[in-house]
């Protein structure tokens, strides 16, 4: 079997269809040729002559009605078996709205302000993670702080897809907290804790995915009592609320700080 899928742009749509079809017929294995970027009748019509020759199957996602039209005629024609994956959706809305769609293709990966802006978050969330970066502290629309594994670098991964620029820093008793997030305006401060068992728990099952042993100073309930009692004097210091995160997925956590 062979499948042709054809596009006026990179044809990812009739490609991801596709995929998800064929996952349902595992037995088989298909040839799937695509051709991106056919603009014009005088491209697509000797490709539509090689589906011909090799009884393929076609699937488009031409946006230009010209080419969907001229696609659907010839097949019908030469008694080509085709799928339009755009123009009978595209005619309803159309239909149902009165309003005529724009027929410019590629526009599912316009690359705008707003993709480059959440690229430049996701890249200062990693720059700025764990306590990198502390040069460019104030450039951070959020600073995180917490004890370690109280859900920082996700929590602050989410954000940045929120295209917010966040940084996070693990608070350790034996580590001062660097002067320059006491220089932050309150309102940027993001503190994060946990109750002492369920972040015991949560760093066992680290360790044992490690491959190391879960019992530990790092997973001792003494030690961690002192970890978070001493991010609770910090947060005491720097005038913020701390989130309790015991019981909050990442996404909730999120949400939150973004409501406050």
């Amino acid at each position: 079997m062979i499948i042709y899928i054809i596009s006026d742009a990179v044809g990812e749509t009739a490609q991801q269809v596709v995929q998800a079809t064929l996952l349902q017929y595992p037995q088989l294995k298909p040839v799937v040729r695509t051709y991106p970027f056919v603009t014009t009748v005088a491209e697509l019509a000797p490709i539509m002559q090689d589906a011909v020759a090799e009884k393929a199957v076609v699937a488009t996602t031409f946006v230009a009605a010209k080419l969907a039209a001229w696609a659907t005629n010839f097949a019908q024609q030469n008694e080509l078996q085709l799928i339009d994956y755009m123009s009978p959706l595209l005619q309803v809305i159309t239909e149902q709205t009165g309003t005529a769609p724009l027929e410019r293709p590629g526009m599912l990966h316009t690359i705008n302000a707003d993709y480059f802006k959440k690229v430049a978050a996701l890249d200062f969330a990693v720059a700025h993670d764990d306590g990198q970066g502390l040069q460019s502290l104030a450039k951070a629309d959020l600073v995180i702080l917490g004890v370690s594994r109280t859900s920082k670098t996700p929590v602050s991964l989410y954000l940045a897809d929120q295209r917010l620029k966040v940084a996070n820093i693990p608070l350790l008793p034996d580590n001062p907290l660097v002067a320059a997030v006491y220089q932050l305006p309150k309102e940027k401060l993001v503190g994060l804790t946990i109750s002492p068992q369920r972040l015991q728990k949560v760093r066992q099952t680290r360790m044992t995915a490690m491959g190391l042993t879960a019992d530990n100073y790092y997973t001792d309930v003494t030690a961690i009592e002192k970890e978070l009692a001493y991010a609770t004097e910090i947060f005491a210091k720097l005038q913020i609320t701390p989130i309790d995160t015991t019981e909050r997925s990442v996404e909730e956590t999120a949400a939150l700080i973004m409501q406050r």
